[in-house]
């Protein structure tokens, strides 16, 4: 008799509890939902957290610099009217060759060049010499090394020495050189 009655308890499990499957709830929201709300809240924490010191970090750089942000330079090519108005002839297109380097470099440049407004006869006879001024601006950039052309100073002497070079040529002068692209690439 006392084996069935250790049967009849086996059977039944005894005091045990049955096993739940899933997750558990806890008060009276599941478990999932709270792993999403604490997700939640770490992820907009961070957010937060990214854009205030974004905004600290922009701030303190530019605390100092507000006096100059908004100033313009003061140079003579910036003061009022002091730069004519100039009609451009861009009719060269790009020119490339290489450059006088011991180990040649490809140079593209892209040359502008301003004359008189309303200078029909400048207009005509740049249109009637650009093969000449064409072939004046690829030898004086085959003639160079980069080390001679880079930088905003040689990139200024350049521009006055081929406003000088085209004048050569020109009968009408010619008031300014400019530069659409201006690379030295290397192979």
């Amino acid at each position: 008799m006392s084996d069935e009655i250790f049967d009849a308890d086996e059977e039944s499990g005894g005091d045990e509890q049955p096993q739940q499957t899933g997750k558990k709830k806890i008060g009276f929201l599941p478990a999932i939902v709270i792993d999403i709300l604490k997700w939640t809240a770490i992820v907009v924490g961070a957010i937060i957290f990214i854009v205030v010191t974004v905004v600290i970090t922009v701030r303190t750089i530019n605390s100092g610099n507000q006096a100059t942000a908004t100033r313009l330079p003061l140079g003579s090519e910036y003061e009022e009217g002091s730069a004519p108005l100039l009609e451009w002839y861009s009719q060269i297109g790009e020119i490339r060759g290489v450059t006088a380097d011991e180990v040649r470099r490809t140079f593209i440049v892209s040359v502008h060049i301003g004359y008189e407004p309303e200078s029909e006869a400048t207009l005509q006879e740049l249109i009637s010499r650009k093969v000449q001024i064409t072939e004046a601006i690829a030898e004086y950039f085959s003639a160079r090394t980069v080390d001679e052309l880079q930088g905003i100073e040689n990139r200024q002497r350049a521009k006055q020495e081929l406003r000088e070079e085209i004048n050569r040529i020109m009968t009408n002068d010619v008031r300014d050189v400019a530069f659409e692209r201006y690379e030295f690439l290397e192979f």
